[in-house]
């Protein structure tokens, strides 16, 4: 799950799996759209939401493939480093 701020200032967790699509918003607002319908208006920028996504998809991957003793060595933001984004992946 990753971690976003409503524009109250609390702090929400939502499920990545159940993002359909993120969109940006007015003074680094977004919109997070989820796969059942519904929506949700958040503090963070877009590319914050986006990266918090691909992270915990880094820190998954990771887990699966190594187990969860290499997972600890590093926070999933350090390891996302490590995989291209897809633009990257197409322009090679």
């Amino acid at each position: 799950m990753i971690a976003v701020q409503k524009l109250d200032g609390s702090r929400i967790y939502l499920n990545e799996d159940l993002i359909e699509r993120v969109e940006d918003g007015a003074d680094g607002q977004s919109a997070v759209y989820l796969i059942n319908g519904g929506h949700i208006i958040v503090a963070n920028d877009s590319n914050v939401v986006i990266e918090r996504i691909r992270a915990e998809k880094v820190s998954q991957l990771r887990r699966v493939h190594h187990g969860p003793q290499q997972s600890k060595a590093a926070p999933a933001h350090v390891m996302a480093a490590d995989v291209p984004i897809l633009t990257q992946v197409k322009e090679q």
